[in-house]
């Protein structure tokens, strides 16, 4: 440490929180500890002044993970009882950041003396002073910390392990500092802080003749996590009111509403690299990239549209981010990496607390059921005074669920047969499904999937297999359908009759998620005409001992009889040679008649002559 005494003005050092903490309603702040007066200050070697005070950094969002304290002294002081005089020093570090006799004319972060070095420092907790005399200075320092040309010095002047452990819910963290000011850069894995200081001054007592009074100025540390929430909906036609969630019951082809809100990381203005960067993953559901709206959210929630880089206009000066959904995996991207000070940080302040984000996409036919489709955001950040980040990230997942359906055909008899061949098809309203052949379809099981708008093959008649049955996948819960038989089997009268069914989503009894299961099948057959047959309203739930599905309970279960045409005599019957019998018994009578009549003329002809 430089042992240089220069008189300094006895300003004390109140702690200033410079750029405090994440995002979102950061109050800087000082906590200060009064203590006892001494009648002359402890000192150690070369009267550096040891007496040490408990300083605290208090309100600390219980949320915050792995948070550290790295702590670098930036001033000492030395204490001569036998003058009872008192001086400030810049630790060599400090000195060799701050202090250039070179230069002409003083700025916010270079000084031409020690001594103007140490009253800027002062200055930094008196009022009238400015943010941006604190950020710069307290920055400068802060990005040194990471330079090799301050690495000895800086050395001597760190305090390694000096907080206490930082505990959940705790909310503050104390260390035994002595008489100086110091540096104070908080990490935490899901907070973005910024660099604070905090001090021990030591100034004569007014109300006691020669006796020191030593005050501790601690800091307050406010901030929010720095997360990423992501929701969905099936459906936003009330705008102020769209029912966004953690997940939502679709059918394939439908479109689904995501939004994402994230915080927006504080980092230090002087800092040479930024990432502040989301991208979500999605699974078996197609973003649209047209739909992707930004906004910047203010302090209030009011919300302001952002600009995204358009590659056809070129940089423009008021772009705010980049935005991309990739070809084959269909991540988007929503970048404002090299926009962040232009966009998050105006006239000293950060105008937006966090960003939120809207898109929609479609659900595609390749679609799981039971298991859900899961969309991943995340959000990466960090900054450094060097050009490589340590990315922090923090996600957050939706789930979108579609149901199947297990239809079975079979005739009216007292054991009833499963036919093959029965064409249905479905409607959802007015529109008639589009289905295509599943890869696991066969001749014996036949399975559709609800056609998506990329499917180019597809069919709106589906069969039974040999087995009897269609198992359809990518219906949505809640929605209605309407199943009708379009041709019979072979043999078979066609079922006129048409049934609504729909399905009811199960959620579990603690949180109220979707489990992926089917809880009950409600469902009504009409007549063609549209009138209800009575009587005839069921419930299917679903069947577990379903051996064709592995997540049996993800479907709904129906059946739809035919009735037996009437019997026909076969060729080669015995009906057919009754027939065959009568018709030649006819015959010889119709001879016999004839002959006898051609008797009894010849008869008659020969009595006559």
């Amino acid at each position: 440490m430089s042992m240089k005494k220069v008189w300094k003005k006895l300003i004390p050092l109140l702690a200033v929180m410079s750029l405090a903490a994440a995002t979102g309603g950061v109050t800087a702040g000082a906590t200060d500890s009064n203590n006892s007066g001494q009648t002359t200050l402890s000192v150690g070697t070369d009267n550096v002044v040891d007496k040490t005070e408990t300083v605290t950094i208090s309100e600390i969002p219980e949320d915050a993970e792995s948070l550290t304290f790295a702590t670098y002294q930036i001033l000492y002081a030395t204490y001569d009882s036998t003058t009872n005089n008192f001086e400030y020093h810049l630790t060599a570090w400090a000195e060799s950041v701050l202090v250039d006799s070179t230069i002409e004319v003083e700025t916010s972060i270079k000084f031409k003396t020690e001594e103007s070095a140490i009253a800027a420092i002062q200055n930094l907790g008196t009022n009238g002073n400015t943010t941006t005399e604190q950020r710069d200075l307290i920055n400068a320092l802060a990005s040194a910390t990471v330079d090799t040309t301050y690495a000895s010095a800086l050395a001597d002047a760190t305090i390694s392990d000096a907080w206490s452990s930082y505990k959940a819910k705790d909310e503050t963290v104390t260390t035994n500092l002595a008489v100086g000011a110091y540096l104070v850069i908080p990490t935490s894995s899901n907070m973005a802080f910024l660099n604070m200081m905090v001090s021990v001054d030591a100034k004569l007592d007014s109300n006691a003749n020669n006796t020191w009074k030593t005050t501790a100025h601690g800091a307050v540390l406010k901030g929010t996590l720095n997360g990423i929430t992501k929701q969905v909906s099936d459906d936003i036609s009330d705008e102020y009111n769209p029912g966004y969630g953690d997940d939502a019951s679709v059918g394939i082809g439908d479109i689904v509403y995501y939004a994402i809100t994230a915080n927006v990381p504080q980092f230090p203005a002087n800092s040479i690299t930024y990432e502040f960067k989301i991208t979500d993953t999605p699974t078996n559901v197609s973003i649209n990239l047209s739909t992707v709206q930004v906004y910047g959210v203010d302090a209030a929630g009011d919300k302001t549209p952002l600009t995204a880089y358009d590659s056809t206009k070129g940089v423009t000066g008021e772009e705010n981010y980049k935005v991309s959904v990739d070809d084959t995996s269909g991540v988007l991207t929503v970048d404002f990496s090299n926009y962040y000070l232009d966009t998050f940080y105006s006239s000293e302040t950060y105008t937006y607390k966090s960003v939120y984000i809207t898109y929609n996409a479609e659900v595609l036919s390749s679609a799981y059921i039971a298991t859900g489709n899961e969309n991943t955001a995340k959000l990466s950040y960090g900054s450094s005074y060097t050009t490589t980040v340590a990315s922090n990230e923090a996600e957050d997942k939706t789930k979108v669920y579609t149901y199947g359906a297990v239809l079975t055909k079979t005739d009216d008899g007292t054991t009833p047969t499963a036919l093959a061949n029965a064409t249905f098809q479905v409607s959802d309203g007015s529109t008639t499904l589009k289905f295509v052949v599943d890869g696991d379809s066969t001749d014996a099981h036949k399975i559709y999937r609800v056609a998506d708008v990329d499917d180019t093959v597809t069919t709106t008649d589906i069969i039974t297999g040999t087995d009897g049955t269609i198992t359809i996948i990518g219906l949505d819960a809640g929605k209605a359908y309407t199943v009708k038989e379009t041709k019979a089997p072979s043999g078979y009268s066609l079922n006129t009759n048409y049934i609504t069914v729909t399905i009811s989503a199960e959620t579990d009894d603690t949180s109220g998620a979707l489990t992926g299961n089917v809880a009950s099948v409600s469902s009504t057959e009409y007549t063609s005409s549209g009138s209800e047959v009575t009587g005839t309203s069921k419930t299917w739930k679903a069947d577990a001992t379903d051996t064709n599905h592995t997540a049996a309970d993800a479907y709904m279960y129906m059946s739809v009889t035919d009735t037996t045409l009437g019997t026909l005599p076969a060729t080669g019957s015995i009906g057919i040679i009754v027939f065959t019998i009568a018709g030649v018994a006819i015959m010889i009578l119709a001879l016999i008649l004839i002959n006898g009549g051609k008797s009894k003329e010849k008869a008659g002809q020969g009595m006559r002559k």
